[in-house]
This record gives C-alpha cells, sequence and structure tokens, in this order.
C-alpha cells in the first residue's frame, strides 16, 4: 500500500519498520555485558542477575501469542506504536529500578513489549511489497537485527565502563519515545482478508513445511541468538573488560551488515538451499574455533563468522517463512518470531548454565554439533521446498 504523497521520505514504511526492528533488538542486547556490572551494584550473584536476559527472553517469546491476534483485532500499526510505548515505560523503569527483582520484572515487561515488533513488521511487508521485492527487504531486516545486537552490545559496555548501565535505558527510554511517535503516523495496511484465529491455526497444523520451518527457526535461535549472546559472559570469565567483550562480539554486526547488504547482488542467482547451506557451515566452523579457544582474537573471528551464517540463513529463512506462511500470514509469523524466541531462550538456559558452571567449551562443543544439523537440514528442506513448489 503506497504511502500518501504528502508523507515525508523517512516515514516510507521500508525505512521506518527496519528501525523499529533495530531499536527491539537493542533492547535484547543492552544487558548482556553489563551483568557483572548490574550484578555488583546490586550486590547479587551474576547467575541470579542473568535472569534478567532470560526473563526478557521468555517473555519476548511468549507474549507473541498476544500480539498476534491483538494484530488482526487492532491493526498492524496500532500494535507497533503502543507495544513500543510499554517498551519506552519498562526502560525507565528499569532505569530508576531500586532492587534487582523490580530490574528483572521491568526486563520481563520489556521483552513481553517488544515481542510485538518483529512479526508485526513481518506482516506489514508481506502484505505491502511484491514477492519480487521481498528478499532485499528481508536483508534489510537482517542488517536492523544485527546492527541492534551488535551496537547494544558495544554501546552498553562503553556506558557501563565510562558512565553508568543505569545512563544506558535513559537513552533508550528517549530513543523509544520518539520511534513511537513514528511509528503511529505509519499507514495502516490493508488486511481484510485476514482469516479468524482457529481458521488460521489448522492451516498452520495441516501444513507440514510451517511445522518443520518452526523446529527449524528454533534450532537457528538457540544457536545464533541464545548463545552467541553470551559471548561476552564467556570472554569476561577469561578476566577481559566489559568493554573489550563487547567490542569483539560486535564483529558480529559488522560481519552482517557488509554480507546481508552484499546478498542483494547476488541472491537472484545463488539458488536459496546453497545460502542455507552456506550459513550453517560457517556456524559450525564459528563455534569449532570457539570451542578451542576463548580469547578476543577467536571471540572475534567467531562472532564474525556466525554474524555470516546470520546474514546468509536467516535472511533466506525469513523470505521462505514469508512465501510459505502465505495461507496465514499473520498467525505464521507470529508462530515463527515465538519459534526464534524460543530457541533463543533456549540457548539463554544453555548459556545459563555455562556460567553456572564455568563450562563453556563444552557448550560451544554442543554447538558446533547443533550447527552440523543446521546446515544439512536447512539446505536439503529448502531444495525440496522448490521441487514441491514447481510442481
Amino acid at each position: 500500500m503506497p504511502l500518501p504523497r504528502s508523507a515525508p521520505r523517512w516515514l516510507r514504511p521500508t525505512l521506518v519498520l527496519p528501525f523499529a526492528v533495530f531499536w527491539s533488538t537493542i533492547d535484547r542486547a543492552i544487558v548482556l555485558p553489563m551483568v557483572p556490572t548490574i550484578a555488583a551494584d546490586f550486590h547479587a550473584a551474576t547467575a541470579l542477575t542473568g535472569w534478567a536476559i532470560t526473563g526478557n527472553a521468555l517473555a519476548y517469546a511468549v507474549l507473541q501469542l498476544l500480539w498476534g491476534p491483538l494484530q488482526m483485532k487492532l491493526g498492524r500499526v496500532n500494535v507497533l506504536w503502543s507495544s513500543a510505548a510499554i517498551g519506552t515505560l519498562a526502560a525507565i523503569v528499569s532505569a530508576f529500578a531500586p532492587t534487582l527483582p523490580l530490574f528483572i520484572a521491568a526486563r520481563i515487561i520489556s521483552g513481553g513489549a517488544w515481542a510485538a515488533t518483529f512479526s508485526a513488521v513481518l506482516v506489514y511487508l508481506g502484505e505491502t511489497l511484491v514477492a519480487s521485492k521481498r528478499p532485499a527487504a528481508m536483508s534489510n531486516l537482517a542488517t536492523a537485527t544485527a546492527l541492534g545486537l551488535g551496537l547494544g552490545t558495544l554501546g552498553a559496555g562503553a556506558f557501563a565502563e565510562w558512565a553508568s548501565w543505569r545512563s544506558v535505558f535513559v537513552v533508550y527510554a528517549v530513543g523509544g519515545a520518539v520511534l513511537t511517535v513514528i511509528l503511529s503516523r505509519l499507514p495502516e495496511p490493508e488486511h481484510n482478508s485476514d482469516e479468524r484465529i482457529v481458521p488460521q491455526l489448522a492451516r498452520i497444523g495441516r501444513s507440514p513445511w510451517m511445522l518443520g520451518l518452526f523446529a527449524f527457526t528454533i534450532l537457528e535461535g538457540t544457536l545464533l541468538i541464545g548463545i552467541y549472546n553470551f559471548l561476552p559472559q564467556a570472554l569476561e570469565l577469561t578476566g577481559e573488560g566489559v568493554f573489550v567483550s563487547g567490542l569483539v562480539t560486535a564483529g558480529f554486526g559488522v560481519a552482517v551488515i557488509v554480507v546481508s547488504q552484499g546478498m542483494k547482488l547476488i541472491v537472484a542467482r545463488v539458488k536459496p538451499w546453497v545460502l542455507m547451506l552456506s550459513g550453517g557451515l560457517f556456524a559450525v566452523a564459528a563455534f569449532a574455533i570457539l570451542a578451542a579457544w576463548i580469547t578476543p582474537i577467536s571471540v572475534l573471528v567467531g562472532a564474525s563468522m556466525l554474524g555470516v551464517a546470520w546474514a546468509l540463513a536467516h535472511t533466506t529463512l525469513q523470505t521462505w517463512i514469508t512465501d510459505a506462511a502465505t495461507p496465514a500470514r499473520p498467525m505464521g509469523l507470529t508462530f515463527f518470531s515465538i519459534s526464534l524466541m524460543l530457541g533463543g531462550s533456549l540457548g539463554a538456559a544453555l548459556g545459563q548454565a555455562a556460567v553456572d558452571r564455568n563450562a563453556f567449551p563444552m557448550l560451544f562443543v554442543l554447538a558446533t554439533v547443533g550447527s552440523l544439523v543446521f546446515a544439512a537440514s536447512g539446505a536439503m528442506g529448502r531444495r525440496r521446498y522448490r521441487l514441491v513448489e514447481r510442481h
């Protein structure tokens, strides 16, 4: 649905929505390098403070069951701006929380609020872009996600060392307030063809492709979100500072930006299953390196290779699920996002267990095996899907 002629260029959904994904991703990243600092400030154990990460991820996954139906009832735009407003208020509470339990509660609310963003953005773009323009849009979303993870981790680490961890949330709340206003001005796409929830769920339940993609997405989230998020803590356990840990893991974001934007030049000429296989193999190599060495250099290399894996595999997966979920897009993409975050939560639980037991090498060995499964199943599934479509 085109914007009115009078609408300013910066209000175009193809610009605003990737920024919304970027900002919502920062919410998941900013606590990661600051856990030891926050724990020290509250005089609490690092493992207990880590529940701010795990709780945020769990709420992000579960609350999408609420936001998905609300998209159909209230509209995509109303859900986007109202959830951003709640996330902004949660950031303010996080900044001024006097106790650790209140801080963790604020992080849980924040995760539940920003849970609306990703699936609503995917649905919005799926409804307003023709199929030929979706791969480029998905590359932009992958870039936005990577920027959020990378700059969120790096920026939070810098603030934690040079200013205060509380100032991070103040700055984030200001940006969230601006984003809320911008989102409220977006045009609502036409979605008169939305089925009711039960028929959509029935379509999903009868589709082996969608069910299989949800399982595959859980594996991806476990590897490339959940376990990746603990790279700063793995490095900090070796004695490195917060800023260095955030700096080297930001290699993930740099790699995603370069590769995902470069993909626009080749995506029409390279088979999707090749991109899936290549992404999976980069993840295998990254976790194998991390299993052998945990140093600033190895984490920089590993994080960068995981960024390449995300750019190649996740961008392809987003385009794939947007197509596969066409008959039930609002709920199908909601469950896609839920699956990704459930995987992230599983990875976060594994990462927290590794922190408690100082067992990151074993975690990365398991992640290497999981990446082999990810590469093989993704490549075979995507190649077969092409054959199904053709016949």
